[in-house]
């Protein structure tokens, strides 16, 4: 498999790795790639096409051409099979939800990068011209990173798969008038930093406000304004992340992970979990863990 039993040390666990990046090298066949999970977990994945001609087809049949230069982008858990011509090389990475999520809100303009989450996008070869080269030592670094890690790897691999979405983001046309670098700014970001801190601990809204000095009023605007969203739903989004995170990479029990997050009771926590996740989180668990890694469709295909 060479190249592509790659691990990244940006993981959340010892057994699986959170960010695996390679790059992919001009072959006399064509090549396939299943979409939808990294070592069994659910993933987000990007591929860059950098010569050559390749083609994703979704298990709806949708299908979406690509010719080099481009970026194809899917959102997380997106079924489907990318094939890339005999002739064609580029890169790829998946990437766990928790990565993604955590780059994404990290970032000053978070509000406008949310749409990366759930969309498909391509990014043209007309708008990613005059980054091609960034883009592409970009996805070599992280291939880097991958395949020989070094001294702060983790951080390094969030500033290189931060880039990227950015020049996706540009790319595919995601880039709006905003104010999210403006007034409410620097509260979204303390809210955002509070949040990482104390989001296990049941904190309502109000005690959001109090604890950053500001009115619940002037807490909302700013987070709707610099993040996209209330603030009772960025907190939900973190825990529902970090939940996701548990069933998938501990041994902790469901109760255990309930109780850990800040609920009193685990049945709420399920509850809480399907209404986000659309499944029970033993459901989650089962298909994250137990579920067999797909069969590769060809020589080359992802494991």
């Amino acid at each position: 498999m060479g190249d592509f039993e790659q691990r990244s040390a940006f993981s959340a666990a010892p057994h699986r790795a959170a960010l695996v990046a390679t790059r992919i090298e001009a072959a006399l066949a064509d090549r396939t790639w299943s979409a939808a999970s990294l070592d069994g977990a659910p993933c987000f994945r990007a591929f860059f096409v950098r010569h050559g001609r390749a083609a994703f087809v979704g298990l709806d049949g949708a299908g979406h051409e690509l010719a080099a230069p481009q970026i194809l982008w899917l959102p997380f858990a997106a079924p489907g099979e990318f094939r890339l011509l005999a002739g064609g090389d580029g890169a790829s990475f998946a990437a766990t939800e928790d990565v993604v999520w955590r780059t994404i809100a990290e970032n000053p303009l978070a509000a406008q990068l949310r749409p990366l989450l759930d969309r498909t996008l391509i990014a043209p070869a007309a708008r990613i011209g005059t980054g091609l080269a960034e883009i592409e030592a970009l996805f070599d670094a992280l291939a880097r990173e991958s395949r020989d890690p070094g001294p702060g790897a983790p951080a390094m691999t969030a500033l290189y798969l931060g880039l990227l979405l950015m020049h996706l983001w540009r790319a595919c046309g995601l880039a709006r008038p905003s104010d999210a670098l403006g007034a409410g700014a620097p509260t979204a970001q303390r809210f955002r930093q509070l949040v990482e801190l104390r989001y296990r601990d049941n904190l309502g809204v109000d005690d959001f406000s109090r604890l950053l000095g500001v009115t619940r009023a002037h807490l909302h605007d700013a987070c709707v304004r610099a993040l996209g969203a209330a603030p009772q739903q960025l907190v939900h989004e973190r825990l529902n992340v970090e939940a996701r995170m548990r069933l998938r990479e501990t041994a902790q029990t469901i109760e255990q992970i309930a109780y850990s997050l800040g609920f009193r009771d685990p049945a709420y926590f399920s509850r809480f979990f399907r209404r986000r996740s659309g499944m029970s989180p033993g459901a989650y668990r089962k298909a994250a863990r137990v579920a067999p890694p797909e069969e590769a469709t060809s020589f080359a295909a992802w494991p």
